[in-house]
């Protein structure tokens, strides 16, 4: 076993220290009982004649009053004895040299001080400093300047140290052999650059899946430009746009984390909401919010928010069934801006009618269609489209009043998007969404996550049940955009649409998630949709493969030795099969199934096991989500045309993988796929 080294031995004996002293006050509050300190400070300046001696005592009272005061201010939660800290900095400023430590809660005694990481702004200087900045802060309404002299972060496990990084390593503990530096060796997946793609190079080679097994958490990992929008001024409207893996989800979980600690009874948890994209990622949300220790607050999908708000509302006024064949240019009118707007001019002829009647009447009305559409989006629709429009919306209405149509499937139905457009109706009308009777939806906090993939017409009812501080922070990224038929042009566009013109973008520019060769063909499929600005990714990893088949049977062949020797050598790795649709991943589950690939799930609802396996599922469903390893299929010319849907589907299956990523072609290959690409030759 390898020598113990000098940062290791330093950390472990400050986690004694602290362990002991949490202990020691365990048998009551853990709190240090400060005014006591003060007393027998006191009581001893009584007594002693020496001028040194009373500056010493003097200064230890200056400092044990400040503690008091910083306690007083900072109430405290419970102290996890086996995970109390997660960061560590040594400060010398003003108040001379003093270490602190950054943890879930706080906990202040007469030998340690650990601060809730969401109170600032001490734990600013933890997350805007590095190890030998200079700052310039205001603690407790006085200017303070010092330096960082040490700053670490760690893993905490079962009261144990296991992960210790600095700027220079990242030392991991690692069984029999030690402590382990893995800083050089992250970036290092296996395989090798411009070599052949063999089935036996699929992952690090390290035989247990990720070197580091004791991840750090999440609070320790935000970089400065994320902590300062989570700690952004808590009224108003925050707009997040984040490439893949830029840690946009990140930064708006831990917003409604800091604003609940910070304003408890502003911000209830009871009255906050997260709008997520899919049930996989409300699922995933709904597990790291009590992590960071609000519990309660509500993970939706719009979809299914939408539904129990028009069914509270309009109840048997209005079919709860849908229709399964609205055209596509049904759908694309209905969450169009140019809709959003025809209904907000109806506040200033139709305020206070009924909601239903108004929604039945407007969408027969080819005048009131014809007319808006050349208003607000005079190159969108045709005069033809127009027409198709309102005969659809004519034909709905009638099935509606007349109970059905003159063909058994035909009875009474509303499109999805009439959810929306019925709410919208209310509040224009009628004024704010209600809870119950008299009672409006007021949220105390709002987060959009995934709002590239929201029409303006489906934000503006969101944002509409804010009141008047409109507390929102919305994420998204253009790049991503996956839903069919839903306008989102860019944030300007949008923002102005939801008269928000006047709201700054705040951009995320570093990808955390993925390897660099992973985000350059990421951003080539995007071709001429990528952003002006090359994403920044720090993570060097192998290159991405282009693996090319004939047919289905010819590439399980192949894949299937891969992905069980995978499985062999790294049990606790999760991949992901990618296809572009449900169908085609049940037909590649078959055939891998009938392969024999170990520790295979098809996923087809959403329900990820975020477990170690095999999952395949179609890029939709995995959208928000990462996985260690990514193999896409179908990437061929029918599933991936030279289309901008196209281009930001397969985007955002590639942006799924943390380490590796193949591109597996069967038949004629995606003309999105990079030329170049190493291959099976």
């Amino acid at each position: 076993m390898s020598e113990t080294p000098t940062v290791i031995q330093e950390e472990e004996r400050l986690l004694e220290t602290v362990r002991s002293n949490i202990k020691r006050l365990q048998t009551g509050p853990a709190r240090a009982d400060h005014q006591a300190t003060l007393v027998s400070l006191r009581d001893s300046l009584e007594d002693e004649k020496l001028v040194d001696d009373i500056a010493s005592i003097v200064e230890a009272m200056d400092r044990t009053a400040a503690l008091m005061r910083q306690q007083e201010a900072n109430p405290e939660g419970t102290v996890d004895l086996d995970n109390p800290y997660f960061g560590h900095m040594v400060l010398e400023d003003d108040f001379g040299k003093r270490s602190i430590l950054i943890g879930r809660a706080t906990f202040l005694s007469d030998r340690v001080r650990i601060v809730d990481w969401r109170n600032a702004p001490i734990s600013r200087i933890f997350y805007q400093y590095g190890e030998g900045d200079d700052y310039d802060e205001e603690v407790n309404g006085n200017p303070v300047s010092g330096e960082v002299l040490l700053r670490r972060t760690m893993t905490i496990n079962a009261g144990e140290l296991r992960r210790v990084s600095t700027d220079d390593n990242t030392w991991v503990r690692d069984g029999e052999r030690g402590w382990v530096d893995v800083k050089d060796r992250e970036a290092a997946l296996g395989g090798g650059a411009g070599s052949a793609v063999r089935p036996d190079n699929l992952g690090t080679s390290a035989g247990n899946g990720r070197r580091d097994k004791h991840l750090p958490e999440i609070a320790s990992l935000l970089d400065p430009e994320q902590f300062a929008l989570i700690t952004r001024d808590d009224a108003g409207v925050v707009v997040i746009q984040g490439s893949a893996g830029s840690g946009k989800t990140t930064v708006g979980l831990h917003r409604i984390a800091y604003l609940n600690f910070h304003a408890p009874h502003r911000y209830r948890p009871n009255r906050m909401m997260v709008m997520a994209f899919s049930r996989a990622l409300s699922a995933y949300i709904s597990k790291v919010l009590p992590a960071l220790g609000v519990e309660g607050v509500r993970v939706d999908e719009y979809p299914r928010w939408a539904q129990w708000l028009r069914r509270m509302h309009f109840k048997k006024r209005v079919p709860d069934v849908y229709s399964d064949e609205t055209p596509a240019l049904v759908s694309r009118f209905k969450t169009h801006t140019a809709l959003l707007r025809m209904i907000d001019d109806l506040a200033a002829t139709r305020r206070g009618h009924d909601p239903v009647r108004v929604f039945e009447e407007q969408l027969t009305d080819h005048g009131w269609i014809a007319e808006g559409v050349a208003r607000y989006a005079p190159e969108a629709f045709s005069e033809s489209e127009v027409d198709k429009i309102y005969r659809w919306c004519t034909k709905q209405h009638y099935m509606r009043v007349d109970g059905g149509g003159p063909n058994e499937h035909e009875v009474p139905s509303i499109d999805v998007e009439d959810d929306t457009i019925l709410l919208r109706l209310h509040q224009v009308l009628r004024g704010p969404l209600e809870i119950q009777r008299k009672v409006p939806l007021r949220y105390d906090h709002l987060m959009i996550d995934e709002a590239q993939d929201l029409a303006p017409i489906e934000m503006a009812v969101l944002i509409g049940t804010t009141g008047k501080r409109r507390s929102v922070t919305i994420a998204g990224d253009v790049a991503q955009q996956v839903m069919d038929h839903r306008e989102f042009t860019g944030w300007r566009d949008v923002l102005h649409a939801l008269e928000l013109g006047h709201i700054e973008v705040s951009p995320l520019q570093v990808s955390y998630r993925s390897t660099r060769q992973i985000m350059e063909v990421a951003r080539d499929i995007l071709g001429p949709l990528a952003p002006d600005e090359p994403l920044a990714a720090p993570r060097e990893g192998v290159p991405v493969a282009h693996l090319c088949f004939d047919d289905m049977g010819a590439a399980v062949t192949w894949l299937a030795p891969a992905l069980t020797d995978l499985m062999g050598r790294e049990p606790t790795a999760n991949v992901a099969l990618l296809t572009p649709d449900l169908g085609t991943a049940r037909e590649w589950y078959r055939v891998f199934e009938r392969a024999e690939v170990p520790h295979l799930a098809l996923v087809d609802d959403q329900d990820f096991s975020f477990a170690p396996g095999i999952e395949i599922t179609d890029v939709r469903s995995s959208k928000g989500l990462e996985f260690d390893y990514v193999v896409l299929l179908s990437v061929d010319g029918k599933h991936y045309p030279l289309q901008p849907a196209a281009r930001h589907l397969l985007h955002v299956g590639a942006t799924r993988a943390a380490h590796q990523l193949w591109i597996v072609s069967t038949g004629v290959p995606s003309p999105l796929v990079p030329e170049g690409l190493p291959g099976l030759d």
